[in-house]
């Protein structure tokens, strides 16, 4: 099956008013929203950060459907950007994990007590 191709028009993003970016961003909100949830799930396994990454790709569409001026499709739009912000997304937390802490309480002495007459 072909990909489907949605009409937009280059003033409804350019529009110095951004209701025509508005217009256009409910219309990526609602067209995209099944398929940019699959990619957040796809990317993060924990729930909350699901929502986050999905947040964060909203804002990233937001932000850059001023600059779409229809060089590719809007489905091609959409997937760039949503892969884009899901990458770094996920390389973010990476280094989060590796230059966290260790608490002492998540420090596992193989239940041994220290002797403290010694």
């Amino acid at each position: 099956m072909p990909p489907r191709v949605i009409s937009t028009s280059l003033d409804l993003a350019t529009d110095p008013d951004t209701s025509g970016q508005e217009a256009l961003f409910e219309k990526v909100a609602a067209e995209f929203a099944a398929p940019l949830a699959r990619l957040a799930r796809a990317h993060e396994a924990d729930a909350h950060l699901q929502q986050d990454l999905l947040q964060e790709i909203h804002m990233a569409l937001w932000r850059s459907l001023a600059a779409f001026g229809e060089r590719c499709s809007l489905r091609t739009w959409v997937y760039r950007v949503a892969h884009n912000v899901a990458a770094t997304h996920v390389l973010r937390n990476r280094r989060r994990q590796a230059h966290r802490l260790t608490t002492l309480d998540e420090i596992d002495l193989a239940g041994e007590t220290p002797d403290v007459d010694a």
